[in-house]
């Protein structure tokens, strides 16, 4: 048996099964099987806590790192020193958030589990809900940012676009 597989593994052109196994799990050359597995666990992770598949939570951290580098930014334009309330502030918002969109996500899974759809609906209608709204919010700080970056008035990108939608809405 163990002639026939070596044999089986050499019409592969692998030598052995160990060569097998680096084929199949690259990351054990180069020592990063730990890395890949915490980042496939943390991907798990996320989508039963958030209901957010990676890339949408890929993107909501982006947009969290947005809001704080332009706003780090925006802070240096105005001359203003940084200092770690503001960055703990901004920490607490993250977890904040964090909880505003998991909260409403396993409930409503905790609901659908066990039968009772209208709570399971309402409950899944307030997490994206809330996701959506976070993620705005988010999106409306970095305009700020930018206007202040820009030299603008911190109003500035906001009335722009309140502008384009009254546009479009007419």
């Amino acid at each position: 048996m163990k002639a026939f597989l070596l044999k089986l593994l050499r019409s592969f052109e692998y030598d052995n099964l160990s060569h097998l196994l680096s084929s199949l799990m690259p990351s054990t050359k180069y020592q990063l099987t730990t890395v890949c597995t915490s980042i496939s666990a943390t991907g798990v992770l996320v989508n039963r806590i958030f209901g957010l598949d990676f890339l949408a939570f890929a993107a909501l951290l982006a947009v969290l790192a947005g809001e704080l580098s332009s706003g780090i930014i925006a802070a240096f334009v105005k001359k203003e020193q940084f200092s770690s309330t503001k960055l703990t502030r901004f920490l607490f918002k993250v977890f904040y958030y964090l909880v505003l969109i998991a909260v409403p996500y396993l409930m409503a899974q905790s609901f659908f589990n066990s039968g009772k759809e209208l709570p399971a609906v309402i409950f899944d209608w307030m997490h994206v809900f809330l996701v959506v709204q976070i993620v705005l919010e988010n999106m409306v700080s970095i305009l700020e940012n930018v206007s202040v970056i820009s030299g603008k008035p911190k109003t500035h990108w906001i009335n722009k676009i309140q502008d384009k939608v009254g546009g479009l809405l007419k």
